[in-house]
């Protein structure tokens, strides 16, 4: 059998070695599973929770006892459209950030500082470090649901720490009639306006204090921060113009 397509496709050795078991044994505790590949029980639930995160384990409990087995083989079907269809979703945001991209290789280096922050944690930083500044913060690009479904927990601090700062956070998304939004006891010091989108420009940007921090909601979620005081002040320029075009409702 000739296993590289699987190999091609992301999974590594030792989950093809817990797939292949599972089509084979069918519904099996990670002690059986580890007894059978050869590979130690710790890391059998490592592997067993990434071939769950693909669709293509799921798991059972008999009485007291945890069994995974094996999803169908077509699944692997629907694991390859949701990676096309991630793949897709990252190069439309690509598409949009290569303007930006572009303007940075025109930055003057001696007065520029860029970072790149990867994941769910690179974004709690890039949020701390606005609470820390304790500028205003102006926000294009938003959608609030991502943040509230990404950080529940860590969204409520952040505007906690907003307030007690006395940080004015202002918003300009999307119009449109079922747009989520922080609700106003929670982001106390947020105002929010609205644009058509004709006018509206998906990509997520924060201006504070001389940085500007751009943020894709790929795989991982990639914050990059731009630290230039001329390039915050364009930013800025840009944002106030918008400001003034947007709509206070968001219908």
């Amino acid at each position: 059998m000739n296993l590289s397509c699987l190999r091609q496709i992301g999974l590594t050795e030792n989950e093809i070695k817990i797939y292949l078991d599972l089509l084979k044994s069918g519904a099996s505790t990670a002690y059986e599973i580890s007894q059978r590949t050869g590979i130690y029980r710790v890391h059998i639930y490592d592997k067993i929770e990434q071939l769950m995160n693909k669709g293509l384990v799921t798991q059972v409990h008999k009485g007291a006892k945890k069994y995974f087995q094996s999803t169908p083989p077509d699944k692997l079907q629907d694991y390859l459209e949701e990676k096309k269809k991630a793949i897709e979703e990252q190069k439309a945001e690509i598409d949009l950030l290569l303007p930006d991209l572009r303007a940075l290789t025109q930055l003057p280096q001696e007065n520029t500082k860029v970072e790149v922050f990867k994941g769910v944690e690179g974004l709690k930083y890039i949020l701390k470090d606005i609470t820390r500044k304790g500028k205003e913060i102006l926000i294009t690009g938003l959608d609030d649901q991502k943040y509230n479904d990404a950080l529940p927990i860590f969204m409520k601090q952040y505007f906690r720490d907003l307030l007690a700062n006395k940080i004015h956070e202002r918003v300009i998304t999307h119009k449109k009639p079922d747009v989520f939004l922080f609700d106003k006891n929670v982001a106390k010091t947020t105002e929010y306006r609205f644009l058509n989108e004709q006018q509206f420009n998906p990509t997520n940007t924060f201006i504070y204090a001389d940085r500007v921090v751009i943020v894709t909601w790929g795989t991982p979620i990639t914050s990059i921060m731009i630290q230039n005081k001329e390039i915050a002040v364009t930013y800025r320029s840009h944002f106030e113009q918008l400001w003034k075009i947007a709509k206070t409702k968001s219908n």
